[in-house]
């Protein structure tokens, strides 16, 4: 999908966050949930205490010292009045469900006391018009809520309201506001928990990082393995399944430069086992008297001799033992445009600003006038120009054949001894190891070479060297 991070650390780091944002928003939604129920039951429970104490002092008070004692309980935040009929609701208002309070009401009181219990919905606007009971109020307020001159009128509020028959048939109206925290976000519990997912977040990047580091440093070792393959072994520390990777790829390492250096060795006792005959051959070949024939045998020595040291520079292509430098690239392709016009060849070459390459010249050199051989045999003229980048370097090698060739072929012409011609001479093209020869030296500095038709005719020799 391309929605997902394409790095592993990326894909780690999004399913962690968000399983824990997922997890952190469920619980915070649980948790707020049995706050709320938890402290309108404890909220409740203290309610209907209080007013059950009132409404049975209420009861045992004689008449005139009823409004005493209403204005004694009456707060701010607690308002209790008296009247012959119940406080009125606001008929825009609609109450949310009561009927828990309802029932500890009648379980403190008389079951068959005639209730009205209602708790009135949460509107904002609530800080412009605060409720009566938020609001402080004089003696006079007090006596005239006091006396029934006018039953007090809910506010549009979160809050409670129970209006009680007593006996004497008078409505006791009790009206006090939800606690703020019910209906409010508990911002203190909310910080305390977005300081601990960002904790968590932040543990599960480092967490995540630790993990896929070893990766990376993984994928280092086996990319410059390409390049230098007696580059120090990497540290088998970390996590057992990070040592085990270590371990492995330390012994594929030790592995593959022994087989390196045997070969070394046998290609070397080849070279020298090869050469010994043919130098005696011309030797003898000097003691013939017949020219003819001796210019003939001498010939096929050349060409033996060729083949020879050809094959053994394509086998030796991936260990050279030269060292890596900073090259400056438009220098050494204008010194193989100096060799070329020597040698009569048409090359063109279009420099540019190129970055200091870090590579080994003398493998390079080789590699890029084996391509540009070719264009000038097959394709009458090498054309070279230079793309550069912060990623990787490209040369691009273009010759101006006129014969077409299939996409499949193309890549056949990189294997040992392959030519399109059915004669091998030199005349003709050579031993057919030359493409070979430049792929293993671009392979061996981490890149590559590839053929493809060109732009308007003949072909171009891809050479991409990583930076």
């Amino acid at each position: 999908m391309r929605l997902l991070p394409r790095s592993l650390f990326g894909r780690l780091v999004l399913i962690l966050i968000g399983g824990l944002l997922l997890a952190q928003f469920l619980s915070t939604g649980l948790l707020l949930k049995d706050r709320g129920e938890i402290l309108r039951e404890n909220t409740g429970q203290q309610l209907v205490q209080r007013i059950a104490s009132i409404v049975n002092l209420i009861e045992d008070t004689p008449t005139p010292e009823r409004q005493r004692i209403i204005r004694a309980f009456s707060t701010p935040t607690f308002r209790v009045s008296l009247a012959d009929a119940p406080v009125r609701q606001d008929p825009e208002a609609h109450a949310l469900p009561s009927h828990h309070l309802e029932m500890m009401l009648h379980q403190a009181l008389n079951k068959n006391t005639e209730l009205q219990v209602a708790i009135l919905p949460f509107k904002a606007g609530f800080k412009e018009d605060s409720p009566p009971w938020r609001r402080r109020h004089d003696s006079d307020a007090d006596r005239r809520y006091g006396s029934g001159e006018r039953p007090l009128r809910p506010n549009r509020l979160s809050g409670f309201q129970a209006s009680i028959r007593l006996s004497d048939n008078s409505w006791l109206t009790v009206q006090r506001p939800l606690p703020e925290g019910i209906e409010s976000w508990p911002k203190k519990l909310l910080g305390y928990l977005g300081v601990l997912l960002l904790s968590i977040i932040l543990i599960s990047l480092l967490a995540v990082r630790w993990v896929t580091k070893p990766l990376g440093t993984l994928a280092d070792a086996a990319h410059n393995l390409g390049k230098d393959i007696a580059h120090p072994p990497l540290d088998e520390k970390g996590p057992k399944e990070v040592r085990q990777a270590a371990q492995a790829f330390n012994t594929m390492q030790s592995r593959l430069r022994r087989y390196i250096e045997d070969r070394s060795s046998v290609l070397a006792a080849v070279s020298h086992d090869l050469k010994t005959p043919i130098t005696r051959l011309r030797l003898r070949l000097a003691l013939l008297q017949d020219s003819d024939l001796q210019a003939r045998f001498d010939k096929d020595l050349t060409e033996m001799e060729q083949m020879v040291t050809a094959t053994l520079d394509y086998l030796r292509g991936t260990e050279s033992k030269e060292k890596r430098v900073n090259i400056n690239i438009n220098s050494l392709l204008e010194s193989l445009q100096d060799d070329a016009q020597e040698l009569g060849w048409n090359m063109t070459l279009a420099t540019g600003k190129v970055l200091p390459y870090m590579g080994r010249p003398l493998a390079l050199k080789r590699c890029l006038m084996n391509l540009i051989e070719n264009a000038v045999r097959y394709g009458h003229a090498a054309n070279v120009r230079i793309e550069d980048s912060e990623k990787s370097l490209t040369l691009i090698i273009a010759d101006q054949g006129e014969e077409t060739i299939s996409e499949e072929e193309l890549e056949n012409l990189f294997n040992p001894f392959y030519r399109r011609e059915e004669s091998r001479a030199k005349e003709t093209g050579g031993t057919g190891l030359g493409l070979g020869i430049a792929r293993n030296i671009a392979r061996a500095h981490g890149g590559d070479v590839i053929l493809r038709k060109g732009r308007t005719q003949g072909l171009e020799a891809i050479i991409t060297l990583p930076r």
